[in-house]
């Protein structure tokens, strides 16, 4: 894959992410297989895209989502689209503050040594929320999730937000370190579109000769 490719799929997890905190903030549940993805690559130590996120498939939330926000605006995005973006400027202090980012480091470590759970086993996600809350929840201005109250107040269900936050952060370094920057969103708008069908017509074709 070349640069833009990476970037955008990296980019895709930033949308996803932040898709996934406003289905589980409205509506209590959200995509599994996509939460389960993007979970997944917070103790993925790789830098490489593609190895942390295997398929298209597990990135489908992200990708369709990231192509409504860069085409036509609608009101329902613009929740999402402020989260993303909050995550990218979350993501730049984190960078800026080695102790915190040590302390993410050493915790994501001992989970992958340790490994007594699935990630997305209700233990797994309650460590992940847990590590957010008292690490990057303290940094200013603080992410508000907007949403039901019923669900909000919730202890797994906002376990599970504050899990899938985290995961937003993972691929915004991930996208940072493909040389993702936020002026990119303006200035590479119609070529990030293009690479998303480029991506969408490449699974197709897959798909439709696996069927054959």
């Amino acid at each position: 894959m070349n640069k833009i490719e990476n970037q955008t799929l990296a980019l895709a997890g930033i949308l996803q992410s932040a898709a996934l905190v406003d289905q589980l903030a409205s509506n209590g549940s959200c995509h599994n297989e996509c939460a389960s993805a993007s979970l997944g690559s917070i103790v993925n130590t790789s830098s490489n895209v593609v190895d942390i996120f295997n398929s298209q498939k597990q990135l489908s939330i992200g990708i369709s989502t990231l192509k409504a926000v860069l085409g036509k605006k609608t009101k329902s995005m613009q929740v999402i689209t402020f989260y993303a973006l909050s995550l990218i400027n979350l993501e730049k202090k984190l960078m800026k503050n080695p102790a915190l980012l040590d302390t993410i480091t050493a915790e994501i470590n001992t989970l992958n040594k340790q490994a007594f759970f699935e990630i997305t086993h209700t233990n797994s996600i309650a460590r992940l929320g847990e590590l957010y809350k008292s690490t990057l929840g303290e940094l200013n201005p603080r992410i508000m999730v907007k949403g039901e109250q019923v669900y909000l107040s919730n202890q797994r269900t906002a376990d599970h937000i504050r899990a899938l936050l985290l995961s937003g952060i993972r691929a915004a370094s991930l996208w940072r370190s493909q040389g993702g920057k936020t002026w990119h969103l303006l200035i590479n708008k119609r070529k990030i579109l293009k690479t998303i069908d480029l991506i969408e017509s490449a699974t197709n074709s897959s798909e439709n000769l696996a069927q054959s």
